[in-house]
Parts: C-alpha cells; structure tokens; sequence
C-alpha cells in the first residue's frame, strides 16, 4: 500500500482485541441507563513498512544469431535448442570443418593466412596461444609460428586442407670440402613430403596478398671519429613474406676499403644485405669500422642510399628515410704509432709458410724497433722453424715489415694446432719517451690443418607430412679434430624456404664428434584459418534454436543458430505512477509461484523511458537479480514486492484510532479517571491497519478505537 494513500477513519476495518469501556447515563426514573461502549487500545512499537506489489516474467533473453562466416554444407550439428555451450565445445561443422566455441571480442570475418596482418590475427594467436598451442610473440602479424600453432589445433580438430597438392620430394646430398672432409658412397637421402590432412572438396582458397614493406634507414650516429664504428639500421614496417634482398649504394668523401695503409677511411660496406622473414624486429643491422690513419684531414663524409627496385612488381617500397649522411671530423693533429699485426692466413697446411705483417699506424722519420714472441698449441722445431732473431724494425718511412714462419710437414695424424705471434711493448730507458703503443690487434692467430681428413656419409630419408619434422645425420668414419663446417646440398620438388624452413647448405660438426643431424621442418603451407572455424561469444552460452538441418547448405551471413542468456532473467513491467516509487538497488521479494519458492533480490536495471503495451498504455521495464538458484518455466509470471520503506520499532497505533481534521490528526486517550481527551499527532508510515506516531504520543496511553452507544438494564 502506498504511503500516499489516504486513511478511512468512518469504517472500522480492524476486530481491536481490547478493554471495553462502559459509560452510564441515567435519564430519570427509567430502569434503563444509556450507555457508550469505549473499544480501547494500547499504543504499541511495531516494525512497519510501505510495500509495493507489481508482477514480472521469467524469461531467457537473447543474446547473439551465429551467422555462417562462408558459404557451405552443414555436414554436422552437435547441440540441440537448450544445450550451454562451453568454451572448446564443437558447435556444428562446415564442409567437414567444426566451428568451435572461443572466447574474443568480435567475430572473424576473412581468411587468414601466413602475412595476413590484423586485430583479427592477434585475437587468433591469442586464442590459440591460451589453448596450449604457444606462439613465440602473439602480435598483429601472421607467421610460419602462427600457421605452426594452427596446424596443431587444426589436425586436433581433423580439419581438412584448403586445396589439393601433389606430394613433393626433397633430396639432401653431401658437397665436397677437400680442406675438411672427403665423402663417403652414403652420401644422399630423399623425403616425400604429403599433405598433413585430406583434402575438402570445397572450392579453393582465394590467394592472399602480401603488404609490401615499406623500409626506412637510420643511423646510431650522425658523426663518428676515426677508431670508432657507425652502425646502419633498415627498419621495415610490416614483415616480408620471404628473406628481403636490399640493394645499397654508398659513397661520400671519405674512401672506402679494408686498409687504412692504403688511405682507406673506412670498411667497405656491401653492395646489398638481407632481411630475415622470420626476425621479430622488423629490421636489419650492420657496422662499419672507421680506421684510425697517419694522415692529417679536412672533414669528410659517407653517404649510404638504398636503391629503388626496377621492374613491375619490386618487393619492397622506400620510405622517407632513404638515405644518410654521416661525418668524420678533421683528424690528424696529434699523431702516435700503433703497432698491429696480422697474419697473411687463418689456416695454412704443413710444409707452407705463414707471413706476419707487422702495420705502423704513423710514419716516422727513425726505425722503429719491437720484440714478437711466440706462442700455441704447435710446438717449436717440431711442427714449425723458430726464426733466428726475436727482434725486427719497421725502417724508417715505411708503414710495415713482414715477419715469415715456415711450417713443417710431417707424418704424424693429428689434430690441427696454432702459432701465435704476439708484439712486446716498447721498453725505453728511463725518461724516454715510447717509440710505439700496441694496437687492439697486437697478436695473430695461423691454424696448422692436418692432412689426415675424415670421411663423411649421409643417412636418412622415408616419408614425412606436411607440419612435420624429419631430419638427415651426417656421419664421419672419425671425430673431427675441430669444429668443422660441413657442406650439403637440397634439391627436389619441394621448395627450400618455401616447402620447408629454409637450411643454409652448411652445418657445424663439434671438434671430438663423429655426427651431426640437420633438421628439415616441413611447412604445412596446405594450412590457412577459414572465418567459420572459431565461433565468438560471451560463452558459456545457451542455444536458443538451431535454424539449420544437416545436409542443408547455407550461404554466408544465413543464421544458423541463435544463443540465449544460460539463466533466467526476471523482469517487471510498471506504470509510470510505480516507477516513480522505483529507483535501482531497491529491495525486492519475489514469489515465483512455483514451490513456494520466494526469493530476496534487488532492481539491478530499470529503464528511464517508457516503451507502449499492447493496450496503448505506457511501461517501464526493470530487471530484477535474485540470490540463489531457482527453478521456473520460461515465461511464467512472478509476484514482486518491492519495499519502498520501513520504519523499525516506532510507536504504532491502529489506523482507526485516528481523526482527521480540518486542525490535523488526532488521537482520544483514555485518561485514568474515566475521561477521554483529545490529542493532536503527527502521523508516518502506514502498514495495512497500523500508522507510525512520530509525535504526540509517549506510549503508556491506551487510545479509543471506536465507540458505540447502547443499553443496559439496571440492577435490581
């Protein structure tokens, strides 16, 4: 009942269990006295409220229409209307390709394969990435690691390939390296590479085209001196589909070579270099050393371009940063000899000789003297000729003077060993002054090859599925004596880089090992994600109704399914007087008629603007959450009491005991010699037949509740 609403005080609705009051009036001689019947009441503390009763439904609402992303033959359903679906549950199946429950945030739309970059390619790789199938770097862009993780979850899941492919074949052979090894009769091995999955015998996938790189090149400094390097860097904004040859043209002032006695000011910087497909930074790096030189010079520069491609479909686009500029300082005012040295070879066989070039940086108008020792796993006399003097001279104007070891040949089978020649550090006498410093280089290493070489043979081949991993051994009938790079060569139908990841045709045999194995890792390239595959929504989720049979074929963006809410939603319609007692975070009871089942809740959403019933009328709609389980029929109605307020132990008295007035409300107390007075109250909430008393009252008083007149016979 409302608190608006207003008190009858001419009909007596409450049977008052009370104290009955006679009041005799007697009239002249007659036997009979007229008398009032006082019905009293003692004023009392009650817990009272103001409640508001409405109905509601219990209802599922829906959600979401799963939509086919393709066209296709539904080859198989596996829910029914009602079934929750759970995160990995197979919903139904396209083309013999189930679509599977996963959490995201929006719904796929294309094909995805490798390149393909996207918010929808990280939603994969993440989704794949929580199901236990890893992805090194879960970004935007759609790698041979993605397509790797995707062929796990799809062979899973037996989903067919995308298209029909022939097998294809790779042959693996060993290549000669007279220095290192010589090969053996066993020396090839041939895979067949199949298809990882069946085949559909749906329409073929539409190619997909890469984003070309856009390129960029950078500099970790602008100005760089003599003995320090400079580091070029060419950035690419999306990954190449394949390694990226970059053509490079540089030039400037400054002179570039490998000899700074030969006024070279810098390292040569090649012509082209290579960007990894599969390098995560986008980019490549590479260094050139500037030379420390005797010569005194103005200011010069290098300039380093990459240079556009020709032709009708070039692999990359140039940037803005193109190109760069970089200055070497004036140099060349304080000048002191460095002594370097370096060896005319890094290896050498038995009976050659090896030349030591000892390099002054500065040229000097006296001899310059120095000391070399020798060092190494190679024993003097034995394996080489010690010289006769320790001491040489770089004479006077001259930048250098060469230093010869010649090497013994023998017949012993042994490992390969090393000479090492080191300079001395000038010594002056006291108070002299350093004719030379050591250089960073101031030894240089020969490795002595031994002629006994071991013989290498090939093992492997048989069958392998695309997705896979196989692998070929290469086998010395002895352990090699150092690490040794051992060459091989790929041929067949299958593509190197393409078919499977790319092998460089060379691998390194540990010094001490007889093997070596060379994995080749099939590229499952038949793998590509169809849109259909994954289905996204807030799961779990509660089929509403499957509108598709099997067999039947859909075209993309047909509904095949409907979701539901997987509870039930309880829901009230008002009026506009009752919602404007409504607010949300009111208390409810609500009695589902079912059981006995009464259930505590609260308004969790009530709407702020009226929509038009059936009859024309206006209604606010407003959803109700409950506490605890429940079990109803969707659509069933519901009873609500909504509190819209209460007042806890406060002085009560019956809604009868109160007279309205043009001067307020009053109450009759029946005082303690039988009188009764009148006294003004305010009155509160009202509760069914009990009003609050919020002032007027102490609560020791008996009040009247009604009164009747009457006769009673007089005694004898």
């Amino acid at each position: 009942m409302s608190s608006m609403k207003k008190i009858s005080l001419v009909v007596g609705l409450l049977a008052v269990v009370g104290v009955a009051v006679f009041i005799g009036r007697q009239s002249g001689g007659d036997s009979t006295n007229n008398t009032l019947l006082i019905t009293p009441r003692a004023v009392e503390r009650r817990d009272l409220s103001d409640v508001l009763t409405v109905s509601g439904e219990v209802r599922r609402d829906e959600t979401k229409k799963i939509n086919s992303a393709v066209d296709g033959k539904v080859s198989q359903i596996n829910v029914e209307d009602g079934d929750t679906v759970e995160v990995g549950d197979g919903v139904f199946a396209l083309d013999g390709r189930t679509a599977v429950a996963v959490p995201g945030d929006f719904s796929f739309y294309r094909e995805l394969t490798v390149g393909s970059v996207g918010p929808d390619v990280k939603q994969l790789e993440t989704i794949l990435n929580d199901s236990g199938y890893k992805i090194r770097d879960v970004d935007t862009l759609f790698t041979e690691d993605t397509r790797s993780a995707l062929a796990k979850w799809q062979f899973d899941r037996g989903y067919s390939g995308s298209s029909n492919e022939n097998d294809e074949t790779i042959t693996a052979s060993l290549s000669p390296n007279g220095a290192a090894y010589s090969v053996g009769r066993e020396n090839t091995a041939a895979f067949i590479v199949t298809q990882a999955v069946p085949t559909a015998t749906g329409s073929r996938l539409r190619p997909v085209t890469p984003t070309k790189p856009t390129l960029n090149l950078s500099v970790d400094k602008t100005t760089v001196h003599e003995g320090e390097s400079v580091t070029f860097t060419i950035t690419a904004d999306v990954a190449p589909t394949s390694d990226l040859t970059i053509a490079l043209n540089s030039g400037g002032s400054a002179t570039a070579g490998d000899d700074p006695a030969n006024d070279d000011d810098y390292d040569t910087i090649l012509g082209s270099v290579t960007l990894l497909a599969n390098d995560p930074c986008l980019c490549v790096s590479f260094t050139s050393q500037v030379f420390v030189d005797n010569t005194i010079e103005d200011e010069e520069d290098i300039t380093l371009a990459m240079t556009t491609q020709f032709g009708n479909d070039p692999t990359y686009a140039l940037g803005n940063t193109n190109q760069i500029r970089v200055v070497i300082p004036a140099n060349g005012s304080e000048l002191r000899p460095l002594l370097t040295v370096k060896a005319s070879s890094e290896t050498i066989s038995e009976g050659s000789s090896v030349t030591f070039t000892v390099r002054t940086s500065v040229k000097s108008n006296r001899d310059i003297k120095f000391n070399v020792a020798l060092s190494g796993s190679a024993s003097p006399d034995i394996d080489f000729l010690t010289p006769d003097a320790d001491t040489y001279t770089i004479n006077a104007g001259n930048y250098s003077v060469d230093v010869q070891i010649q090497i013994r040949r023998d017949d012993t089978v042994e490992p390969d060993e090393n000479v090492i020649l080191t300079l001395g550090a000038d010594t002056p006498p006291a108070g002299k002054t350093e004719r030379y410093f050591l250089g960073d280089t101031k030894s240089a290493e020969v490795t002595i090859q031994s002629e006994d070489l071991p013989e290498l043979s090939l093992v492997g081949g048989g069958t392998v599925s695309e997705g896979r991993t196989t692998s070929f051994r290469i086998i010395a009938d002895a352990p090699v004596t150092d690490d040794t790079s051992v060459n091989y060569q790929l041929s067949g139908t299958a593509q190197n880089g393409a078919d499977y990841k790319a092998l460089s045709g060379t691998i390194i045999m540990k010094a001490g090992a007889r093997s070596v194995t060379v994995p080749i890792n099939v590229i499952n390239d038949d793998v590509i994600f169809k849109p259909s595959d994954m289905l996204v929504a807030d799961w779990p989720a509660r089929i509403g109704k499957v509108e598709v049979d099997e067999g039947e074929f859909v075209l993309q963006g047909n509904v095949v399914l409907s979701l539901t809410e997987p509870q039930f939603t309880i829901t009230m319609k008002v009026s506009p007087t009752d919602r404007a007692e409504l607010e949300v975070g009111q208390a409810v009871s609500v009695d589902l008629k079912v059981g006995g089942q009464i259930l505590p809740g609260t308004i969790s959403e009530l709407d702020d603007s009226a929509t038009v019933g059936s009859a024309g009328e206006e209604l606010y709609e407003g959803t109700i959450s409950v506490t605890g389980e429940f079990s109803a029929v969707d659509g069933a109605t519901v009873s609500i009491d909504v509190t819209l307020d209460e007042a806890l132990q406060v002085l009560a008295v019956p809604v009868a005991a109160v007279l309205r007035s043009a001067d307020g409300d009053e109450v009759r107390i029946v005082n303690d010699a039988g009188t009764i007075t009148r006294v003004k109250v305010t009155i509160g909430l009202i509760d069914g037949e009990w009003v609050e008393i919020k002032d007027g009252l102490k609560g020791d008083e008996l009040v009247v509740v009604d009164i009747a007149s009457g006769n009673v016979a007089s005694a004898a």
